[in-house]
């Protein structure tokens, strides 16, 4: 049988395998996001999830190549976390809750505020991006949802609301009927 020292020196010789080789689950993640658009939400904002599913629906159907999912956070500070630093582009939350992140107030005032821009509105629902998201691509993903806003419960352009936060360029492209940008 095993003695403690050999025990001992195949969970050292274990660890010290997974050092060399940097295996670590986070790489798999990664992978997903580059390959997905996802639209995150969160369990404690209700509404959130279930909208998402049918937004990522529509942009399926419009806009295939975009490849997106549905991805819902537990926590308002996994949002926060996740958003501010730029591991998900994409947000969908309450206009309340909307506020709150931009502002670093309500469920995240213990983890401070994030930069974000609106994408599209629909209803009490706000759709953010961050700032440095392609303007292409916030183009191409406002305009399958111009293209089937009559699918989209209660979407509205987000230049017929109040102003929330700054609406991201590539969205006021689409918005103000310009052909679609470059690639940066």
């Amino acid at each position: 049988m095993f003695g403690k020292l050999s025990i001992l020196r195949f969970v050292s010789i274990f660890v010290i395998y997974i050092l060399l080789v940097g295996h670590a689950p986070w790489g798999a993640y990664q992978a997903y996001r580059q390959q997905h658009l996802l639209i995150m939400s969160t369990r404690e904002d209700a509404p959130t999830y279930p909208f998402s599913k049918i937004l990522v629906k529509i942009i399926n159907q419009e806009l295939p190549e975009a490849s997106a999912r549905a991805a819902r956070a537990r926590t308002f500070k996994r949002v926060q976390s996740l958003f501010s630093t730029g591991q998900m582009p994409l947000v969908l939350l309450s206009k309340k809750n909307a506020k709150a992140l931009i502002k670093g107030k309500g469920p995240f005032k213990k983890y401070g505020s994030a930069n974000a821009q609106i994408l599209y509105i629909f209803g009490d629902l706000v759709l953010l991006v961050q700032p440095d998201f392609p303007n292409r691509h916030a183009w191409l993903i406002t305009n399958a949802i111009v293209q089937a806003v009559d699918k989209l419960p209660g979407a509205i352009s987000p230049l017929k609301v109040k102003k929330i936060a700054t609406i991201h360029p590539g969205t006021l492209m689409v918005l103000n009927g310009e052909n679609i940008p470059d690639l940066e």
